[in-house]
């Protein structure tokens, strides 16, 4: 993990040089941080998420791969491999990524219901009880997961596929960047009306308009007047 702890390293002594204090000391911290994962059991998906931060897309891939040859196959380190995966633009392989990562919480959601059932008929009621709850929780996938599994369909042009992922989301946590996204999804699958209604909802959310400006899925309505005036124009 040195390579790592010396980029994070670099960029300090920058940022010292430039003056920038604060922002140095963040980056020292997380040097100490790194030093510390080194033994940890988690050490190639800790160090997944580093390789992430620093937009070292293929090397954060290369770990998450390694992590999976090693431990038991995770839901997390499926999800964020997923998210790599997009970044590298490789979207079939993004999708399977996050197929696994449900296939996983699913797996779990089973063995812990039926756990929990085996308990009950054993009537060891609070032990059945803890059970149930682990199900719970293993059966919940959240807004994120949504999100980027809507992003790989959405980019494999599978639009109501991606459409159903959006509106999953938006369902447990209503979030601008979503919504801007259903909306390009629903107009490219043709539903015009619907597309902008969502985006008058979110035009005052910072980045939106100078976002939809630039935007080249948005450039067929750029002439229609309920969207000129959504973006300023």
């Amino acid at each position: 993990m040195e390579d790592l702890a010396s980029n994070f390293n670099e960029k300090a002594e920058k940022l010292k040089k430039d003056r920038k204090f604060e922002e140095a000391l963040k980056l020292t911290d997380k040097v100490q941080e790194i030093q510390k994962e080194q033994r940890d059991s988690d050490y190639w998906y800790k160090r997944g998420m580093r390789f992430a931060e620093l937009g070292e897309y293929e090397k954060a891939l290369d770990c998450y791969n390694k992590d999976l040859t090693i431990h038991e196959k995770s839901y997390t380190v499926f999800l964020e491999r997923g998210k790599i995966l997009l970044q590298l633009k490789k979207f079939a392989e993004a999708l399977e990524s996050f197929n696994k990562a449900a296939e996983i919480r699913n797996q779990h959601f089973l063995q812990y219901t039926k756990k929990a059932h085996y308990l009950k008929n054993s009537r060891r009621f609070e032990k059945a009880l803890l059970y149930t709850d682990n199900a719970m929780n293993e059966n919940i996938l959240d807004e994120l997961f949504w999100y980027y599994k809507g992003m790989a369909l959405l980019k494999l042009k599978k639009y109501n596929d991606a459409y159903d992922c959006f509106e999953k989301s938006i369902e447990i946590k209503k979030d601008a960047t979503c919504m801007y996204d259903l909306a390009k999804c629903l107009l490219l699958l043709g539903d015009e009306e619907k597309s902008i209604d969502i985006l008058r909802k979110i035009q005052n959310q910072p980045g939106i308009k100078e976002k939809l400006k630039i935007d080249l899925d948005f450039a067929s309505i750029e002439d229609n007047k309920q969207f000129r005036m959504i973006v300023g124009l």
